[in-house]
């Protein structure tokens, strides 16, 4: 249940950044228009023409990071060829263009490709500029770097610990049911649409009401959270564990058929029964319910068929599997 990184600017702050690039090359393009330097003329205005289109499906709800990565790396291409035809004057935009990288790729690609684009400028700009001076620009364009990369990082493990605190929760580390209707709509449009397999497991402790009455809620919360780690030291890396509520947790299997669905939770109900969450002397058992998806299933037809299951289960003398027939 690891959290992936996901890199791109928040539709508002990406519309005002690139009206704040149109405006600046719109500047930059009439400028160079008005002292007839034609050939800058025509490669920013080459270089504006994705950026307005990516605003423009920005806007529409339907750009995609791809599309802004390549508007990014057009834009720097055409800021490489002006530090090679007028130098400083090209050199100026080095800065505030590094820190888009680090909005729109990951952390590693962000500091080669903007170490990468820095360097190209530079040297480009000393086809017209004095050593001296690109050392100048040398140090602020890397400080920049620098601090963007700083940046980015603080936030992005700011970001992780905010996803992980809204999805999972906080006493077993268990995804909660934020997740849960998510991730089981996607499995039966999944099922539906391409007939990819999947089966749930519904497991509910035996007598834990009793835990807590006579050992306490401390300890209930202890084998809550041990029972969970267990669980999810012994599924697969794709299966996602979710705190259904109180004492029951749900286990989704994707492309998983019934019989192995079966088969793990069989599996999983021996290796519970096993161990020894609270003390030697204490068995902790479990009932399971499974069931996998068929064709006519929802999502609320497929969750109360594995709760009729887990019902008979438990009604059937606790500590047993009964999977749909």
């Amino acid at each position: 249940m690891e959290l992936k990184e996901q890199y791109s600017i928040p539709r508002i702050p990406a519309i005002l950044f690139m009206l704040a690039a149109i405006l600046t090359l719109c500047t930059f393009v009439i400028y160079r228009y008005i002292h007839q330097d034609y050939i800058l003329t025509f490669v920013f205005g080459i270089a504006l023409l994705p950026l307005c289109i990516t605003l423009i499906l920005e806007i529409r709800r339907k750009s995609n990071l791809f599309q802004k990565q390549l508007t990014l790396l057009i834009i720097c291409g055409a800021i490489i060829f002006s530090c090679y035809e007028i130098g400083y004057k090209g050199l100026i935009y080095i800065s505030p263009t590094v820190f888009i990288f680090f909005f729109l790729f990951n952390l590693k690609s962000s500091l080669i490709l903007s170490t990468l684009y820095a360097c190209i400028s530079l040297v480009s700009a000393l086809q017209v500029e004095s050593v001296e001076l690109v050392l100048r620009f040398s140090v602020a364009t890397f400080d920049c770097i620098i601090f963007a990369a700083i940046f980015a990082h603080i936030i992005n493990k700011q970001r992780q610990a905010l996803v992980h605190l809204a999805n999972t929760d906080e006493l077993t580390g268990a995804l909660n049911r934020k997740q849960l209707k998510t991730k089981l709509e996607q499995s039966v449009y999944e099922y539906q649409q391409q007939q990819i397999p999947a089966s749930l497991l519904l497991i509910d402790i035996d007598f834990f009401k009793m835990v807590n009455d006579n050992l306490g809620h401390i300890i209930g919360d202890q084998l809550l959270n041990k029972f969970s780690q267990h669980i999810q030291k012994k599924i697969r890396k794709d299966d996602l564990l979710f705190r259904f509520g109180g004492e029951e947790f749900l286990i989704l299997l994707p492309n998983t058929q019934f019989e192995s669905a079966a088969i793990v939770a069989e599996d999983l109900r021996r290796s519970i029964e096993e161990q020894h969450f609270l003390d030697q002397h204490t068995q902790v058992t479990c009932s399971i319910g499974v069931a996998d998806l068929r064709q006519a299933d929802t999502l609320d037809s497929w969750l109360k068929t594995c709760d009729n299951l887990l019902y008979t289960a438990k009604n059937a003398g606790r500590n047993c599997v009964v999977a749909r027939a």
